[in-house]
């Protein structure tokens, strides 16, 4: 069983780090290898990738995750991660094995173990990325098993542990004192389990997580069932009193698929192992509940807490049916090495499965490029990055998502040094170096950072450097309002463009870089293109630019797609005709309907804003 196992844990691990050697990682696993890495050198749990806080605790509660640092120092590295977790599930398989063996004998308990070793739901976990609720699968094993075995103090050792590791688990607990009430009446241990899990929900939500908090919040538990309520209690309220809208959430097409991928791998066995699977209710409750379909996908991570159950009550349901009769034992369990293999081949991640995708496990000299391009960039940098690429930079003090301005989450905002992005490609954007998202901080004078690049790599993935803050344009603040939500935040010129006082002075026949912050309070569903144009004192136009946002690239329509209340600037190229007569000239901006061409107004009915006056020189 342990030569099983170390195989197991091999190859995912393989697999895995292959999948990371592929730049198909992202968000989680750098958040998570932030966190080990600062833990090791003294900051417990920092992290910058998530606002309100840059304590991870304030957001999901995992301090157990802490007995990996000490292995995580050793090699910091991404690749570690993904190897832990590998052995972390795979040591699932002892307490499976210990408590099949009590029931079944060694040989049948062997053949649960492969049930489970074979099982795709593992493997999806092992490869999705890295999660903290994968160090609570051989806890909740052990810890189910206990409680199975009616062994009262290795219950609550396992199940205490286990709640150190995410908060759900403390749904699982309650299951757990309803078990030992309801099913076991066993009345004192029960009342003190449960009493003991109300108390620990009362802390860990009211006064742990909020403390750790910027901004008083605590778990982000029930952000993933919006439509039955926004609170524990909305939610709980829904259930009782609104049942046919919980049934629309539950009887859907994405979740009878995922209980068919629970069950059929083990041949719809844990269902004759009730009692045991009701341990399972309180994990598929807040699965099945939840409007986010990934919560109910086995490539994903949610499900890991459910996997000690089902196999438990495989285990158990195998006793049954050989107390029942020898025979039937033997039958089942020979079925439920089939089923395994069909839920293998149908189901499995790796290359002997269906489900498996040759794309994500390619180490191209491509990747290697973008690899050794991520890692020219200085340790000691501040760095915003598109998700693959957070796992490869996550060994520093300021990391973050490029699509959060002001990028780094401080207070003051801290705008990166270096930003790292892909264009095209899975989870990419368009050229971050301007047009691009800023944060407007209501100053009078808007200042947009400047990134030069530094290099590329042959997959489109691109490094620009920030300029420094001598390089950044000084926005000049309009808040100028025009109709369908839109409004002229600010306008101004670079540092080498004329200066922006009043009265620009141009040079006749030059280009002048001008740039304009728009921001859109509303979702639009069309384009918006923008104008700038100069006009004489007969409001003829002697020059003018067109163009929506970024020369096309930043469509208005994607603007909500990125951030609520965006605020993107973009330069805009004005050409001054050499021939233009010496005078005074007026700037004005404006925007229209790219498909109508129908003039955006203003609240008093006009569709221009005036920025300035223009005077060209010779």
């Amino acid at each position: 069983m342990f030569f099983l196992a170390l195989v197991w844990a091999v190859v995912l691990s393989r697999f895995a780090i292959m999948r990371h050697l592929a730049i198909k990682t992202s968000f989680d696993l750098g958040f998570f290898s932030q966190i080990m890495w600062a833990t090791t050198r003294g900051a417990l749990f920092y992290q910058s990738l998530m606002e309100n806080s840059t304590n991870a605790l304030s957001g999901h509660f995992f301090p157990l995750l802490i007995v990996l640092a000490p292995i995580y120092g050793i090699w910091p590295d991404a690749r570690m991660l993904l190897v832990l977790q590998a052995v972390i599930l795979a040591s699932a398989a002892i307490p499976l094995f210990a408590f099949a063996r009590r029931r079944l004998g060694s040989p049948l308990a062997l053949v649960v173990v492969l049930s489970y070793l074979l099982s795709p739901l593992p493997q999806n976990i092992a490869l999705a990325d890295f999660h903290e609720i994968a160090l609570a699968v051989p806890l909740l094993m052990a810890a189910g098993g206990a409680l199975l075995d009616k062994r009262l103090r290795a219950t609550l050792i396992w199940i205490a542990l286990a709640l150190l590791v995410k908060e759900e688990v403390t749904l699982i607990a309650a299951g757990f004192s309803l078990y030992m009430l309801l099913i076991q009446r066993r009345w004192r241990a029960g009342a003190f389990a449960g009493i003991g899990t109300v108390v620990w929900a009362v802390v860990l939500v009211k006064w742990l997580m909020p403390g750790w908090s910027a901004n008083g919040g605590g778990s982000n538990l029930a952000q993933h069932y919006g439509i039955l309520g926004g609170t524990p209690l909305e939610i709980l309220r829904s259930i009782v009193f609104r049942p046919a809208s919980v049934l629309q959430v539950v009887l859907t097409e994405h979740k009878g698929l995922f209980l068919l991928q629970l069950l059929a791998p083990l041949a719809g066995l844990p269902i004759l192992g009730l009692p045991a699977l009701l341990l399972a209710l309180p994990t598929l409750a807040y699965l099945l509940l939840g409007g986010d379909t990934t919560l109910v996908s086995i490539r994903h991570h949610y499900s890991a807490a459910l996997l000690p159950f089902l196999f438990l009550s495989t285990a158990w349901a195998l006793q049954r049916l050989r107390t029942w009769h020898p025979a039937a034992g033997r039958t089942a369990a020979f079925a439920l090495l089939l089923a395994t293999a069909l839920g293998l081949w149908r189901w499995s991640p790796l290359p002997i499965g269906r489900a498996y995708l040759a794309s994500d496990f390619v180490v191209s000299s491509e990747t290697q490029a973008t690899r050794q391009l991520l890692s020219s960039i200085p340790p000691t940098a501040s760095v915003a990055a598109d998700a693959p690429f957070q796992p490869w930079l996550a060994n520093r003090w300021l990391l973050a998502d490029i699509l959060t301005p002001p990028f780094v989450q401080f207070e003051p905002p801290i705008q990166p040094d270096y930003v790292v992005a892909r264009t095209p490609g899975d989870y990419a954007v368009t050229d971050p170096v301007y047009p691009w998202l800023i944060q407007d901080t209501g100053a009078k004078l808007l200042a947009v950072p400047r990134f030069v690049s530094v290099g590329r790599a042959p997959d489109a993935t691109e490094v620009w450097k920030r300029q420094g803050s001598d390089r950044d344009v000084m926005l000049h603040r309009y808040d100028a309002s025009f109709s369908r939500g839109l409004t002229l935040v600010a306008a101004g010129t670079p540092p080498e463009g004329p200066a922006w006082d009043g009265t620009l002075i141009v040079g006749k026949g030059a280009v002048v870089p001008i740039w304009l912050a728009w921001s859109a309070k509303n979702r639009l569903d069309q384009k918006i293109a923008f104008s700038l144009h100069l006009v004489d004192s007969q409001n003829r136009i002697v020059a003018q630019v067109d163009q929506e946002m970024g020369a096309g690239r930043f469509a208005t329509t994607l603007w909500h797609t990125w951030l609520n209340n965006p605020v993107l600037v973009s330069e805009f190229l004005l050409d001054v005709p050499s021939d233009i007569p010496d005078g005074s000239y007026t700037l004005l901006a404006g925007a229209f309907e790219s498909a109508t061409i129908t003039t955006l107004v203003r609240p008093d009915g006009e569709a221009w804003l005036t920025l300035a006056l223009v005077k060209p020189s010779p």
